[in-house]
């Protein structure tokens, strides 16, 4: 007999050897649902939670969402109560079912919309912290997906809700798993804040490098090395100013000079092939068609074709021409082109590496554009006749180096919070019953 049909789980603390506690989820609690209004009734009022609001979140501590018009009566019988656990009962991906936020104080003047499980006011036999794990293990949530039906949407009724079982050890076991998955959770969120602040502060330095007026630039200026970093003092003015490096000798390079893509670039727009050359047995060239063949800004072709058209080579970049337009990315492979995407190379009057940056920062420009248009597609010459401004090829280099740099802060901060998670998922498997 496994472990687990001995009601104890894979893997646990030394000092812990009880057997775990069995409850079916309708003897633990009841279950409510919440307050329903009318368009009109929203905007104004008490604050008001809507499940969706905090999808992807664990614990709701305070709320920042929207108001709608509840009366006394509704605040009475739809305020939020600490131990409360707002939760999903229906999604059009399976994998939203269940998804679950634990209340953590009494928000006695918010109400709420959707569904909870409200436990009795009596039970002592759940940790308050380890309710919020009780529902995201995977064991918990494997039963809860095999009472689930789908149609449209993937749905569970209170009825087999209220069978599906809780395992739970002691409440000294319960709070030693609590607090190590919450200091793992913690871990994540410092991670993903510090991940944040990365991108805020190269989105800053992209928009002084490529979104200002450079002819409001004084060579004069006294500007750090490295875009005055640092140099709080300066902050105001040089938000007015493009950032610039120096060269070896501490002197400013040349102005940057106004050109067009076409100018500093080859454009390679795609041509799709005979969809009767199009195969999954490695025959021909590999095929990026448009933006399903990319993956994490490279590319990621799904298919080959047997008679390829134009062509792009191992670290040219890739534009998607058509919807979504703009979206920049970089080859991995020597491959076949088709009309969904453009090939980009550098010529003698440019880098390779600051041309992606330039195309990373002008994807929003695409997105304003196609926003409550019928934009959908551009050609070579709308690509072509992009403006910018270019720099010496050295002061390229060195932008291009350090926005990299960045990049690489940011991609090593992503591994290590999904590295995390991963560790935790196993935890969430191995950890309960």
């Amino acid at each position: 007999m496994t472990a687990q049909n001995k009601n104890i789980p894979t893997l646990r603390f030394k000092q812990f050897e009880d057997k775990w506690s069995t409850s079916k989820l309708g003897n633990l609690g009841s279950f409510k649902n919440g307050l329903n209004k009318e368009s009109k009734d929203f905007g104004f009022g008490s604050p008001f939670v809507n499940l969706m609001d905090v999808f992807g979140k664990t614990i709701l501590e305070e709320t920042d969402f929207g108001l709608v018009n509840a009366t006394e009566k509704d605040i009475e019988v739809y305020s939020l109560k600490k131990g409360d656990v707002l939760f999903i009962r229906s999604s059009v991906k399976r994998s939203g079912v269940g998804e679950t936020i634990l209340v953590a104080k009494d928000l006695a003047n918010t109400v709420y919309s959707g569904f909870l499980i409200r436990f009795r006011d009596n039970n002592k036999e759940l940790d308050l912290n380890f309710k919020s794990y009780c529902f995201s293990n995977t064991p918990f949530r494997n039963e809860l997906l095999s009472y689930a039906t789908s149609s449209a949407n993937t749905n569970i009724n209170q009825e087999s809700l209220s069978q599906i079982r809780l395992h739970f050890p002691t409440l000294p076991e319960q709070q030693k798993i609590a607090s190590f998955l919450s200091a793992i959770d913690e871990k994540i969120q410092r991670l993903t804040r510090k991940k944040e602040l990365l991108e805020q502060y190269k989105k800053g330095v992209m928009q002084q490098l490529f979104c200002l007026h450079y002819d409001s630039y004084d060579s004069g200026d006294n500007h750090d090395d490295q875009f005055n970093q640092g140099n709080q003092k300066n902050h105001s003015k040089s938000q007015f100013r493009p950032l610039r490096f120096k060269d070896e000798n501490g002197k400013a390079y040349p102005k940057w000079e106004e050109k067009r893509l076409g100018d500093v670039a080859v454009i390679n727009m795609g041509q799709s092939p005979d969809s009767n050359s199009y195969n999954n047995q490695s025959i021909g060239m590999l095929l990026i068609q448009g933006n399903a063949d990319i993956s994490g800004r490279v590319t990621n072709p799904r298919q080959w074709t047997s008679k390829p058209t134009k062509k792009c080579e191992i670290g040219d970049l890739i534009l998607t021409v058509r919807a979504p337009v703009g979206s920049i990315s970089k080859s991995l492979h020597n491959a076949c082109i088709g009309r969904g995407v453009c090939s980009i190379k550098n010529n003698m009057a440019s880098n390779i590496e600051y041309l992606y940056q330039f195309l990373l920062d002008y994807e929003d420009k695409w997105k304003r554009i196609e926003q409550g248009s019928t934009f959908t597609a551009v050609n070579g010459d709308d690509i072509k006749s992009i403006r910018l401004k270019v720099p010496s090829l050295e002061e390229q280099q060195k932008i291009a180096s350090y926005l990299s740099s960045l990049d690489t802060k940011i991609e090593s901060v992503a591994t290590q919070i999904a590295q995390i998670q991963t560790f935790k998922k196993g935890l969430l498997q191995q950890m309960f019953v």
